[in-house]
């Protein structure tokens, strides 16, 4: 093992650390569950500690990593130093797919939300078994094609249309993947989902965030949770939200 493995692998873990996992996540679809199960005899644990950083931007792509339980963050260092948020993955997700395909330095840094357990599959052994098996090799290109995708497809919609719109469509959009039943017929969005992250994502400033919140809290689509501790969103009427912003559900 290398030390950059060693360094991915490892680094920030706590012996005994039972990791959290992000209720409403679901495992990767565009992977085989049987795939899935293949890659991971593949490689080994490694835990970590909320905080700690899983995967560093520009370091070297020796490895790609299957999340199995808890939530991380993936977020990337701007020209001026300053950190931008890009996304959360919860369990069943694909981290350091793009670095592993392309063989390039890590775009951007993973970092535990939670305590968070993945597995390690170093560049070495994933390219033996892709290599003997052409199939596995076209589900796991095909997952990362897909998404790119589809994080392709979000940056566009979080940057087009008034700012409402489209901090609206961040909020449905975590409800959906990310969201637990609360009271009534709310959503509550199950990830901390702070007004810097959604001012991240849409690019606006967080003042201007947290007016649109209030204007959405007001019409009764959203409550920001300022009294809830640990504090969360939660989508009221999501189908309200979703005609406030000519959208429908999928």
């Amino acid at each position: 093992m290398t030390t950059q493995e060693r360094t991915e692998g490892t680094h920030g873990p706590r012996a005994g650390v039972a990791p959290h996992a992000a209720p409403g996540s679901a495992p990767d679809p565009a992977l085989d569950p049987a795939l899935w199960e293949a890659l991971r005899a593949l490689g080994h644990t490694a835990e970590f500690a909320a905080g700690a950083t899983i995967l560093f931007q520009g370091s070297a792509s020796e490895s790609m990593l299957l999340l199995e339980e808890g939530l991380a963050t993936v977020s990337v260092t701007a020209a001026d130093g300053a950190e931008v948020f890009l996304a959360f993955r919860g369990p069943g997700s694909l981290l350091g797919e793009f670095g592993y395909v392309d063989r390039r330095p890590r775009s951007a840094m993973v970092r535990a939300a939670t305590r968070t357990r993945c597995r390690v599959l170093p560049r070495p052994v994933l390219d033996r078994f892709l290599g003997a098996d052409p199939e596995a090799q076209r589900a796991v290109t095909a997952a990362v094609v897909a998404k790119m995708r589809a994080v392709t497809d979000r940056r566009v919609r979080y940057t087009q249309g008034r700012i409402g719109t489209r901090i609206g469509r961040v909020l449905l959009d975590h409800a959906r993947e990310f969201g637990v039943p609360g009271p009534g017929d709310s959503v509550v969005v199950d990830v901390p989902l702070a007004q810097p992250r959604i001012a991240d994502l849409v690019g606006a400033r967080p003042r201007i965030v947290g007016l649109e919140l209030a204007r959405l809290q007001e019409a009764g689509l959203v409550d920001t949770g300022y009294r809830s501790s640990p504090r969360k969103l939660r989508v009221l009427d999501v189908a309200g939200l979703e005609r406030r912003l000519g959208e429908s559900a999928g």
